[in-house]
């Protein structure tokens, strides 16, 4: 490489196992795939747990690169010396630390080469079943360096079952929560294409906001499953990946035309008040349905519980779903006034208490 490179011993090992693995395989480049076998040939420390927590030694990882090598055209590398170095691993090798201070570490070259979700690092965690998403969480706590108290104080702050509830977090433990169903067992259709149809199950209610349950069921194999649940972001400044096919929109319009839906990042755990509507996922059960008929396909059934804070507004509530892998595109609607009466009685016998 042209430029000069800041890395500690486990980043210099890193690449140069990497650099010698892709050379060794012939590959007519050197990229973030091998420097994520570098990387796991010999961790210590966090990088040990974190290879043992997803099954991350160095031959599973050269399998799975085996086998993207063979979805992709690759010259051999025929010149002297070491392959060259992809645009993306050159960008991971120079990853800094959040303050800008000291080398670039393992964890900061994990980050880096995780950023972009077509890397061949991710395309090898997607081979070796794990999702790319939650590895990238965890490489980000530990770019953080933290001290052992700055630790305690991070699992303190995301830790709630100690001190003060919010509303937006869903309803308190305390709370009354009263559940209503529609009379048809169905419930509301919001959406239906050829391979899916998605209804609003049932609701539920207390004096700070309201629940949703939606079911979203096949008619016919998925190529994908539906990826309803949004990022996760625990360490501030963590990117969010973008959206996919597979991902499935939800969106809640209410009467005066506040809309909320399932894109939006909601920090967990924070204590400042939302300044918009919350959507927050509060429950997810994917079940396949095996059928004994062989003339009929097995069935997928994907529940997921919503928590939405605040209260809509008097009127009728409308539900939306968009899911571009399937081709399905619709909506629904519901009337608010009973969730409303109901919160009003429960905020009259909380008051009385």
């Amino acid at each position: 490489m042209d430029e000069q490179l800041d890395l500690d011993e486990a980043a210099q090992r890193a690449m140069a196992v990497a650099l010698e693995a892709s050379a060794a395989i012939g590959d007519d480049e050197c990229g973030t795939e091998y420097l994520l076998l570098g990387i796991m040939t010999r961790p210590e420390g966090d990088l040990a747990e974190l290879a043992e927590m997803f099954a991350l030694d160095p031959m599973r990882i050269e399998r799975a690169i085996h086998a993207i090598r063979s979805h992709r055209f690759s010259l051999a590398h025929d010149g002297p010396g070491y392959p060259p170095l992809t645009p993306r691993a050159r960008r991971a090798l120079v990853t800094r630390r959040p303050d800008n201070s000291g080398p670039t570490g393992a964890f900061e070259l994990l980050h880096g080469m995780m950023i972009d979700d077509a890397s061949g690092a991710c395309q090898v965690l997607r081979e070796l079943g794990v999702r790319p998403s939650e590895f990238r969480r965890l490489v980000s706590y530990g770019t953080r360096h933290l001290s052992q108290p700055e630790l305690d104080e991070l699992l303190t702050s995301l830790d709630r079952r100690h001190g003060q509830h919010e509303p937006w977090w869903g309803p308190a433990p305390q709370d009354a929560v009263e559940t209503m169903s529609f009379g048809d067992n169905a419930g509301v259709e919001i959406a239906r294409s050829a391979s899916s149809v998605a209804h609003v199950k049932s609701l539920a209610v207390s004096k700070d906001g309201f629940g949703i349950t939606i079911t979203l069921q096949s008619l016919r194999p998925w190529l994908l499953p539906p990826e309803l649940i949004p990022a996760d972001v625990l360490v501030p400044g963590q990117p969010l990946p973008a959206p996919r096919p597979e991902a499935c929109i939800i969106e809640l319009e209410f009467a005066d035309g506040t809309v909320v839906d399932n894109t939006v990042h909601v920090p967990r755990w924070d204590h400042h008040r939302p300044e918009q509507p919350v959507l927050l996922p509060v429950g997810y059960r994917h079940v396949k349905v095996n059928l004994n008929d062989r003339r009929a396909a097995n069935h997928d059934l994907v529940t997921s519980d919503w928590w939405i804070w605040p209260l809509p507004a008097a009127g009728p509530v409308e539900v939306r779903m968009r899911w571009s892998a399937e081709m399905l595109n619709g909506s629904g609607r519901f009337d608010s006034t009973p969730l409303l009466t109901s919160a009003a009685k429960m905020l009259r016998e909380a008051t009385l208490d």
